[in-house]
């Protein structure tokens, strides 16, 4: 995976995931069909003109009809991305969710979450020279990584000597560990040791309570050291 190409366009055409369905309220097709021909125009022009706006540039791979909708599927710096939009022309998804597969994934999930909106893996801890390796990935496209960055980097900083910092802003190594964690690609990506991870940022929870949810979890992996900042956040440890 070429991260420095792939996340900067995935947090693009990733954008607009959020509104899950994007209303084109200035189509007119008087409750009939429009063709093939036109489906794919109205993608594509949404794609290049709305979502890309010159950032990058989307090509047509070919559409088809599926389950009741037209699928276009398009190539964004070598990376194919499957969408759909109804016969009227009237709305887009982005991503649909094929529920079967989602169920089974669900079935076989052996994660569980903790504080932070955090995944608990069962993998064993990553180290670098004694010292658990936590990593940030991010863009400077991404608003919500912009958010999460100096944050991390404020976190990061409290544990000096205690950790091995991976500081992945607009940067494409440890694409290895990325890919494991971050299977869509989705950035901002937050990995503590691999033992907790987190895809996407702490907005919701507020900088405070992000900044202490991440100390806490770093400081379990460091067996509360530095002491003066793990004891802090003791009640936060003893609940992961």
């Amino acid at each position: 995976m070429n991260n420095k190409l792939f996340i900067p366009v995935a947090i693009i055409i990733v954008g607009v995931l959020i509104a899950g369905v994007v209303v084109f309220t200035n189509s007119k097709s008087n409750g009939g069909e429009i063709s093939l021909e036109e489906a794919s125009e109205k993608v594509m022009s949404f794609i290049n003109e709305t979502v890309l706006q010159g950032q990058a540039e989307a090509s047509l791979v070919e559409i088809v009809e599926e389950n009741g909708l037209y699928k276009v599927k398009f190539s964004v710096e070598e990376e194919e991305v499957d969408w759909r939009i109804t016969k009227d022309g009237q709305l887009i998804f982005p991503q649909t969710i094929n529920l079967a597969d989602f169920n089974k994934e669900s079935e076989e999930s052996d994660t569980s979450t903790t504080i932070g909106n955090f995944f608990v893996s069962n993998d064993e801890v990553i180290m670098e020279d004694g010292k658990p390796a936590i990593y940030f990935f991010g863009s400077e496209t991404c608003p919500h990584c912009k958010w999460e960055h100096p944050i991390m980097e404020e976190v990061a900083k409290k544990f000096e000597g205690q950790i091995s910092f991976h500081n992945n802003m607009d940067s494409d190594a440890d694409g290895d560990v990325f890919s494991k964690y971050s299977k869509d690609g989705y950035i901002p990506t937050t990995i503590i040791g691999g033992k907790y991870y987190r895809v996407g940022s702490g907005e919701n929870l507020g900088e405070e309570e992000n900044v202490k949810n991440l100390t806490a979890l770093i400081c379990k992996l460091t067996n509360n050291q530095p002491a003066e900042v793990c004891s802090q956040v003791q009640d936060l440890i003893n609940s992961i």
